[in-house]
């Protein structure tokens, strides 16, 4: 059995300044699809399974991918797009 291991809890700004340079080295963009829009932070190494907030073990990734990456999607990005699109009326 693993000894847990207590980590090191680093205060609001220094985590803030942290996630901003992950995203700076990432270009911006989420690292599995590239979109520039609703950007998160993922920790490659769950911090439940003692991963650590070093750079190396953090990635930015668009809200769709993250959640994807947690298996909390059970649709495709296709079928997101495609239920977004606007309803048309039809002309009278």
């Amino acid at each position: 059995m693993l000894k847990k291991v207590r980590r090191i809890k680093v205060g609001k700004q220094a985590y803030r300044r942290l996630l901003t340079r992950v995203m700076e080295r990432d270009g911006w963009r989420c690292q599995k699809c590239g979109s520039l829009k609703d950007l998160q932070v993922h920790h490659q190494k769950y911090r439940s399974r003692q991963g650590n907030d070093s750079l190396a073990n953090l990635v930015t990734l668009c809200t769709y991918c993250h959640m994807e990456e947690h298996g909390q999607l059970s649709y495709s990005k296709a079928a997101v797009k495609q239920n977004s699109a606007p309803m048309h009326k039809p002309s009278v």
